[in-house]
């Protein structure tokens, strides 16, 4: 069980991480925080975290990454009020206002892809096609600047299209989310999917899935599964 000092630099790395891409250094933290730790306990923490497998450093002089294990303990840790501003709620809750199937799926497609920063494929239950927004953002993450990363991305895409319904859940608003190896697909080891149902208040329901790499924004995948489980209830 991690010590409250440890949740709180393992946090601070996360957060740190998927803000800039950047491995995180013990130097960083002990500059940017308030903990009053020198970096020699700091170090000494984020070994601990790199046993249990919850950071790890890809070359020896270089900073931490987030494991899969490391995200998820953040993503299962997180306060129920993160996420979304008011303006971005805002924004979502009008596209429920909107009672025409294919044009609220293109607008609530396009909506959660500028808030997540992300790639989003949405659709309705029972029928193939689905509604893509995001191509753009998703490639302008560093994580792309490797050739192949695009044309492995464009591969991931190719799969929702062909499977994307066969693990749709079961209950309706019960979203999640997959963090790397916990993916069904091979093609998506290095993203994040989070996939939620949703039924519009006219009745006709379907589902968006949010694709990011690994890093990220995740405060704001939850906060939007958030929102579309209040849209069942209101």
């Amino acid at each position: 069980m991690l010590q409250e000092r440890q949740k709180s630099i393992l946090h601070a790395v996360i957060q740190e991480y998927i803000r800039t891409a950047h491995p995180v250094a013990s130097k960083e933290l002990a500059r940017d925080s308030d903990w009053g730790l020198s970096p020699a306990t700091i170090r000494s923490e984020l070994l601990a975290l790199d046993e249990e497998g919850f950071l790890e450093q890809p070359h020896t002089s270089a900073g931490r990454v987030p494991t899969d294990k490391g995200y998820r303990y953040f993503v299962d840790h997180l306060p129920a009020d993160a996420g979304l501003t008011d303006s971005e709620e805002e924004l979502l809750r009008e596209a429920f206002a909107i009672h025409q199937a294919d044009t609220f799926i293109r607008a609530f497609a396009q909506r959660v892809s500028k808030i997540a920063g992300a790639f989003v494929a949405a659709g309705m239950k029972r029928e193939q096609a689905l509604y893509k927004s995001g191509f753009a953002a998703i490639l302008e993450e560093p994580e792309f600047a490797d050739p192949e990363r695009a044309r492995e991305f464009g591969r991931l895409a190719d799969v929702l299209d062909a499977e994307i319904h066969r693990v749709l859940p079961r209950n309706r608003a019960q979203g999640r989310t997959w963090i790397g190896a916990e993916n069904p697909w091979r093609e998506a080891q290095q993203y994040a999917i989070t996939l939620v149902p949703w039924e519009h208040p006219r009745g006709f329901r379907g589902f968006i899935s949010i694709v990011s790499p690994r890093r990220a924004n995740y405060p704001k995948h939850q906060a939007i599964i958030n929102l579309i489980r209040t849209t069942y209830d209101a």
